[in-house]
């Protein structure tokens, strides 16, 4: 499954980083540094509607390359000014060609609540998503133990980080909210890749009032953003369909408003 290809290969990266930067210089910078508080979850939760989470992408491992001409500063001027609620940056780096460089230059630049979008398998990658300025992070049930998810989640709290936690059947569900109060439920079939927008409405009863709700994957279509509005989701993280625009700001438009 390409998932195991992915987080071996984070996990690769982890420890050359470490080998560049030891965690205790990580943590040093982090005690130096003035760290704001999470805005993700609140984000998501104040906006009258299904909040969007748009996606800075620019490859993946099963479509390749999406957007050839890629500069993530301007596309997240773009998203900026269209009205969204917060955004992903991808910073895996070789099957999604993201950089980490691209959340802290983001965040420089934007008042805008950024997940840092990975696959978290490592403390070490909690400590540089604060750091790089990222208001949340990943966890995705699949690649992870009951143990590792919680330990992971502990610590993005102590640091003051949100967390999205991914899901893609009920026994994952069932796991994640134990811990989790914000809940993916991605579309996309980890084994096969294929999408089925109504995986988030079978698995909606298993998530508790009061978590916060984001659906993932699928999502390309006015008509699909009604149907999440019709099912009461909290939010949608929506990626290839804007990237695939080359104005992303009026395809944010578009799907929400249906203009």
């Amino acid at each position: 499954m390409i998932l195991d290809t992915l987080v071996a290969s984070s996990k690769k990266r982890v420890r050359d980083a470490k080998e560049i930067k030891p965690v205790s210089q990580l943590i040093r910078e982090l005690d130096k540094a003035e760290l704001k508080p999470p805005r993700f979850k609140k984000a998501l939760t104040d906006y009258d509607g299904v909040s969007i989470i748009a996606e800075i992408k620019k490859a993946s491992p099963s479509k390749g390359l999406i957007r050839p001409v890629f500069d993530p500063v301007s596309i997240a001027d773009e998203y900026s000014k269209s009205g969204i609620q917060a955004m992903s940056i991808l910073t895996e780096p070789e099957y999604f060609k993201g950089d980490l460089k691209f959340v802290e230059a983001v965040t420089k630049r934007y008042d805008i609540p950024v997940l840092r979008k990975d696959f978290t398998v490592d403390e070490y990658m909690i400590y540089e998503a604060k750091l790089a300025g990222a208001d949340a992070i990943l966890l995705i049930m699949a690649a992870l133990t009951d143990a590792e998810f919680k330990r992971f989640h502990k610590t993005a709290d102590d640091l003051g980080l949100d967390v999205l936690v991914e899901t893609h059947n009920e026994a994952e569900v069932e796991r994640a909210v134990e811990y989790g109060t914000i809940i993916g439920v991605n579309n996309r079939n980890l084994y096969t890749f294929e999408e089925d927008i109504t995986t988030c409405e079978r698995l909606l009863p298993l998530i508790p009032e009061g978590a916060v709700k984001v659906a993932e994957s699928a999502i390309r279509s006015h008509a699909d953003y009604k149907y999440l509005q019709s099912l009461e989701f909290d939010a949608a993280l929506i990626g290839e369909a804007f990237m695939r625009e080359t104005d992303v700001g009026a395809a944010v438009r578009r799907l929400r408003f249906g203009e």
